[in-house]
């Protein structure tokens, strides 16, 4: 009896931790699955500004620059398509619920991209390309839509219709410096000593020979570093423009080793641009800049025109808009420009060699690509500890068992000392007495791996019984709600095969300790009171 109840406790703890490695499995993949379903496998982020000269010194336009990018990677053989991708955190009012939310830009000229979304539809037309914006009265007089996703509006009770207010992130970063500056004298007021000074420094630094006006270029640094400090102030449009002016008058295609060579007449220009920061008109670029504060504090009105399918292991953005809004929430929209290129690959599993083999030559400076591995470390990796903790917490089910058998043997080995005295006596030898006893043990290690390794796979097939059985007695660990459907698992052959073989090893090692030291004993003394 006491060899049976060991040999249930080891199929108990090797079913056990069969059934949780495998359900953590399944949930692991579940969560990859759904992940990969909506997120980039790979993104290649901008890093730098769109004005910077290319490897010709031309400067591309930003949307040039992408689609130029999009279009060499989507000819790489392992990339199924590429996409811009532009995403930034909106402020969104709900009928008085203010909510941060995720917004994403979706390119809807891109036909793949649009009959994807088209797959996940679960409400109203998700088809947000310009077709549908051409329909202003459908819209009740708002231009703009956006798609949301099926959490998101269940959360909030929002349907098909519903206007939404979203104030950018944008917004907010621009309207602290207009306010800051509202009523502020100008830059050349605030310290006119100083510009006095700076034109009274330039007046012997620029020199006049040979009909050109020269000036050391030293001195041009000198001078351009002067208008960087001064640029960095909060400055009104007009005065920026003013002073990006004068440090396009410092540039020149003439010099040489010590000077820059300008045309006569350029000193005049530069101290004209200062009287003109001295006169320009404060009132007028405050009446504009008044203008531009009601723009930016003003929300923006997106009607809801659809609902697409998300889960809560793979949510997706809540809120999905045509490109050239997101764009101008994100506050690229002036330059054309995206936050990157997203792509998905035939094999999402092979990112970090398709980013080192493949896209190492295709991406060019200023873009930084990033796998989805990279991008979701932390939560896969969270995921991979907790099934660790749980296999480790598991296992010691079965070293119970293990220990049980060694107890076992131990108490055994005891009471059958005048037996092994009888044994040896007869000519037995340490090795046949301790084969005996250890045969106990390989057995209920054997017996019990395989009917362990039977159990788990009967109810791994049977999750779905068990649960349903649970329920109808109001206990239900495991809601249909939470996972989207049955408990998710995946039988891993090779797992069953190391943890049977670990708990048969074990088993046979535990009984055969005892067993050895009770070859060892001493027959006369094991045979003295026989």
């Amino acid at each position: 009896m006491i060899t049976l109840i060991s040999l249930v406790g080891v199929a108990l703890g090797v079913m056990v931790l069969l059934v949780v490695m495998s359900v953590m499995s399944g949930f692991e993949n579940m969560v990859k699955e759904r992940v990969l379903g909506e997120a980039p496998h790979i993104t290649v982020m901008r890093s730098q500004r769109w004005d910077m000269p290319n490897q010709d010194g031309d400067v591309v336009s930003a949307e040039e620059q992408w689609r130029t990018l999009e279009a060499k990677i989507e000819q790489l053989p392992s990339v199924v398509s590429a996409y811009p991708l532009v995403r930034d955190f909106v402020i969104v009012d709900i009928y008085g619920s203010v909510i941060p939310v995720i917004m994403r830009g979706l390119d809807t000229e891109d036909p793949e991209t649009m009959a994807d979304l088209k797959k996940l539809e679960e409400d109203g037309d998700v088809s947000i390309g310009m077709e549908f914006v051409a329909d202003r009265d459908s819209l009740g007089g708002t231009s703009e839509v956006a798609v949301i996703s099926s959490i998101f509006a269940e959360e909030h009770g929002i349907s098909v219709g519903d206007v939404l207010e979203v104030i950018s992130n944008r917004n907010i970063k621009q309207l602290k410096p207009l306010l800051e500056r509202k009523g502020t004298p100008s830059v050349y007021d605030q310290d006119p000593e100083l510009f006095t000074e700076i034109r009274e420094w330039l007046k012997p630094r620029w020199t006049t020979v040979d009909g050109k006006e020269k000036v050391l270029y030293q001195d041009v640094i000198e001078f351009r570093d002067f208008l960087t400090q001064l640029g960095n102030k909060n400055l009104r449009q007009g005065e920026r423009d003013i002073f990006e002016g004068i440090n396009e008058m410092t540039k020149s295609e003439d010099f040489d080793d010590d000077y820059n060579y300008y045309p006569t007449g350029r000193l005049v220009e530069l101290n004209g641009a200062f009287d003109e920061l001295k006169t320009i008109d404060i009132d007028s670029l405050d009446q504009e800049e008044e203008l531009q504060l009601n723009e930016l504090a003003l929300p923006k009105e997106i009607r809801v025109a659809g609902v697409y399918r998300t889960d809560r292991f793979a949510p997706g953005p809540p809120l999905l808009v045509p490109l050239h809004l997101a764009q101008e929430l994100a506050g690229v929209g002036t330059t054309g420009g995206v936050n990157g290129v997203a792509l998905r690959l035939k094999d999402p599993y092979l990112a970090a060699s398709v980013l080192e083999e493949e896209l190492e030559g295709v991406v060019p400076d200023g873009w930084v690509p990033v796998t989805w591995m990279e991008e979701y470390k932390q939560q896969f990796g969270m995921i991979s500890m907790q099934s660790f903790m749980m296999t480790l917490a598991l296992s010691f089910i079965t070293l119970i068992a293990v220990f049980s058998i060694g107890a076992v043997m131990f108490t055994v080995t005891l009471q059958k000392k005048r037996e092994i005295g009888v044994m040896k006596a007869l000519g037995a030898t340490p090795f046949q007495v301790t084969n005996v006893f250890a045969l106990q043990g390989v057995i209920v290690g054997l017996v019990g791996s395989v009917t362990g390794v039977g159990m788990s796979l009967l109810v791994l097939t049977n999750l779905s019984v068990l649960q349903d059985i649970m329920r109808k007695f109001g206990f239900d660990p495991f809601s249909k709600a939470f996972y989207g459907g049955d408990l998710p698992y995946e039988i891993h052959s090779n797992e069953m095969i190391y943890v049977s073989i670990g708990a048969f090893v074990l088993c046979s090692l535990a009984a055969y300790a005892p067993a050895w030291m009770a070859s060892r004993a001493d027959a006369a003394r094991s045979l003295r009171s026989f």
